[in-house]
Protein backbone atom coordinates (compact mmCIF):
# COMPACT_ATOMS: atom_id res chain seq x y z
CA UNK A 1 0.00 0.00 0.00
CA UNK A 2 3.02 2.29 1.03
CA UNK A 3 4.10 2.13 -2.87
CA UNK A 4 0.90 2.77 -3.97
CA UNK A 5 0.58 6.20 -2.06
CA UNK A 6 4.22 6.80 -3.15
CA UNK A 7 3.35 6.36 -6.80
CA UNK A 8 -0.13 8.36 -6.42
CA UNK A 9 1.70 11.20 -4.51
CA UNK A 10 4.23 11.19 -7.54
CA UNK A 11 1.47 11.24 -10.20
CA UNK A 12 -0.02 14.28 -8.69
CA UNK A 13 3.15 16.13 -8.48
CA UNK A 14 3.90 15.76 -12.02
CA UNK A 15 0.53 16.52 -12.92
CA UNK A 16 0.67 20.24 -10.64
CA UNK A 17 4.46 20.51 -12.31
CA UNK A 18 2.72 20.15 -15.73
CA UNK A 19 -0.31 22.52 -14.99
CA UNK A 20 2.11 25.57 -13.38
CA UNK A 21 4.13 25.18 -16.80
CA UNK A 22 1.00 25.48 -18.90
CA UNK A 23 0.01 28.09 -16.86
CA UNK A 24 3.15 30.11 -16.76
CA UNK A 25 4.04 29.86 -20.79
CA UNK A 26 0.04 30.69 -21.67
CA UNK A 27 1.07 33.96 -19.34
CA UNK A 28 4.00 34.87 -20.30
CA UNK A 29 3.16 34.33 -24.21
CA UNK A 30 0.45 37.09 -24.56
CA UNK A 31 0.56 38.74 -27.63
CA UNK A 32 2.03 42.75 -26.58
CA UNK A 33 -1.75 44.84 -26.42
CA UNK A 34 -2.95 42.12 -24.11
CA UNK A 35 -0.65 43.33 -21.16
CA UNK A 36 -2.39 46.22 -19.25
CA UNK A 37 -5.68 45.88 -20.35
CA UNK A 38 -8.25 43.95 -17.88
CA UNK A 39 -10.73 43.08 -20.69
CA UNK A 40 -9.30 44.60 -24.12
CA UNK A 41 -11.69 45.04 -26.99
CA UNK A 42 -10.15 44.60 -30.88
CA UNK A 43 -11.79 45.19 -34.06
CA UNK A 44 -11.67 44.09 -37.24
CA UNK A 45 -13.56 44.38 -40.84
CA UNK A 46 -12.63 43.02 -43.84
CA UNK A 47 -14.20 40.95 -47.07
CA UNK A 48 -14.55 37.40 -47.70
CA UNK A 49 -14.78 36.48 -51.13
CA UNK A 50 -16.99 32.95 -52.15
CA UNK A 51 -18.19 31.97 -55.37
CA UNK A 52 -20.92 34.26 -56.82
CA UNK A 53 -20.22 37.09 -54.62
CA UNK A 54 -18.58 38.70 -51.68
CA UNK A 55 -19.40 39.25 -47.68
CA UNK A 56 -17.91 42.20 -46.14
CA UNK A 57 -18.17 42.11 -42.54
CA UNK A 58 -16.93 44.08 -38.92
CA UNK A 59 -16.08 42.26 -36.40
CA UNK A 60 -15.50 43.42 -32.22
CA UNK A 61 -13.70 40.83 -29.99
CA UNK A 62 -13.97 41.13 -26.15
CA UNK A 63 -11.17 38.79 -24.59
CA UNK A 64 -11.85 38.06 -21.16
CA UNK A 65 -8.33 37.28 -19.63
CA UNK A 66 -8.20 34.77 -16.81
CA UNK A 67 -4.81 34.86 -14.11
CA UNK A 68 -4.82 30.82 -15.32
CA UNK A 69 -3.77 31.67 -19.11
CA UNK A 70 -7.23 30.19 -20.24
CA UNK A 71 -8.57 32.94 -21.81
CA UNK A 72 -11.94 33.67 -23.62
CA UNK A 73 -12.61 35.75 -26.75
CA UNK A 74 -16.75 36.73 -26.81
CA UNK A 75 -16.75 38.15 -30.86
CA UNK A 76 -19.90 39.91 -32.58
CA UNK A 77 -19.63 39.76 -36.20
CA UNK A 78 -21.95 42.22 -38.28
CA UNK A 79 -22.51 42.67 -41.70
CA UNK A 80 -21.19 46.21 -43.10
CA UNK A 81 -24.87 47.59 -43.36
CA UNK A 82 -25.38 46.33 -39.78
CA UNK A 83 -28.17 44.08 -40.95
CA UNK A 84 -27.30 41.11 -39.49
CA UNK A 85 -25.55 40.43 -35.88
CA UNK A 86 -23.95 37.37 -34.56
CA UNK A 87 -22.39 36.27 -31.82
CA UNK A 88 -19.56 33.55 -31.40
CA UNK A 89 -17.78 32.53 -28.16
CA UNK A 90 -14.14 30.77 -28.26
CA UNK A 91 -11.17 29.54 -26.21
CA UNK A 92 -8.11 30.97 -26.80
CA UNK A 93 -4.45 29.66 -25.85
CA UNK A 94 -1.00 30.98 -26.30
CA UNK A 95 1.65 28.73 -26.94
CA UNK A 96 4.66 30.40 -27.61
CA UNK A 97 5.18 34.22 -29.17
CA UNK A 98 4.48 32.89 -32.46
CA UNK A 99 1.47 30.37 -32.03
CA UNK A 100 -1.95 30.59 -30.36
CA UNK A 101 -4.90 28.07 -31.02
CA UNK A 102 -8.95 28.73 -30.82
CA UNK A 103 -11.76 26.25 -29.93
CA UNK A 104 -14.99 27.30 -30.80
CA UNK A 105 -17.14 27.11 -27.68
CA UNK A 106 -20.96 28.70 -28.13
CA UNK A 107 -22.79 30.49 -30.98
CA UNK A 108 -25.94 32.35 -31.56
CA UNK A 109 -28.97 29.74 -31.81
CA UNK A 110 -29.91 30.85 -34.91
CA UNK A 111 -25.93 31.69 -36.22
CA UNK A 112 -26.08 28.45 -38.62
CA UNK A 113 -23.14 27.20 -40.88
CA UNK A 114 -24.81 27.91 -43.70
CA UNK A 115 -24.70 31.65 -42.77
CA UNK A 116 -20.82 31.77 -42.66
CA UNK A 117 -19.28 32.47 -45.88
CA UNK A 118 -15.85 32.01 -44.91
CA UNK A 119 -15.56 28.11 -45.16
CA UNK A 120 -13.29 26.87 -42.68
CA UNK A 121 -15.18 28.98 -40.29
CA UNK A 122 -18.52 27.11 -41.59
CA UNK A 123 -16.68 24.02 -40.90
CA UNK A 124 -15.49 24.83 -37.34
CA UNK A 125 -18.97 25.98 -36.36
CA UNK A 126 -20.45 22.44 -37.56
CA UNK A 127 -17.65 20.11 -36.10
CA UNK A 128 -15.98 22.56 -33.28
CA UNK A 129 -12.21 21.96 -32.76
CA UNK A 130 -9.25 23.51 -32.48
CA UNK A 131 -7.69 25.64 -35.15
CA UNK A 132 -3.73 27.41 -34.74
CA UNK A 133 -2.82 30.32 -35.93
CA UNK A 134 0.60 32.02 -36.04
CA UNK A 135 1.63 35.47 -35.06
CA UNK A 136 2.91 36.83 -38.37
CA UNK A 137 2.77 40.72 -36.68
CA UNK A 138 2.40 42.75 -33.43
CA UNK A 139 3.07 46.01 -31.54
CA UNK A 140 0.99 47.48 -28.56
CA UNK A 141 -2.37 48.19 -30.76
CA UNK A 142 -2.01 45.98 -34.26
CA UNK A 143 -2.15 41.78 -34.12
CA UNK A 144 -1.84 39.97 -37.33
CA UNK A 145 -1.82 36.13 -37.56
CA UNK A 146 -2.32 33.67 -40.18
CA UNK A 147 -4.40 30.51 -40.00
CA UNK A 148 -2.67 27.05 -40.36
CA UNK A 149 -5.68 25.66 -42.06
CA UNK A 150 -6.04 28.42 -44.63
CA UNK A 151 -3.54 30.97 -46.32
CA UNK A 152 -6.06 33.70 -44.71
CA UNK A 153 -4.09 36.42 -42.94
CA UNK A 154 -6.52 38.79 -40.83
CA UNK A 155 -5.28 41.87 -38.91
CA UNK A 156 -6.95 43.28 -35.68
CA UNK A 157 -6.08 46.70 -33.83
CA UNK A 158 -7.16 47.66 -30.64
CA UNK A 159 -9.82 50.15 -29.62
CA UNK A 160 -9.44 50.40 -25.76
Amino acid sequence: MRVASKLLISYAICAFIVFVSIVYKSNNNRPDFLYGNDQPIIYADGITFFEGGYDAFKELHTIELHPLGFHTMRSSITSMNDMEIFKKAYSVYFFNDSLFSVKFTDKDDDYTSDQEPDLTESHLIEYPQKEFFQIVFQNKELFCYSSMLTDSVQCVKLIT
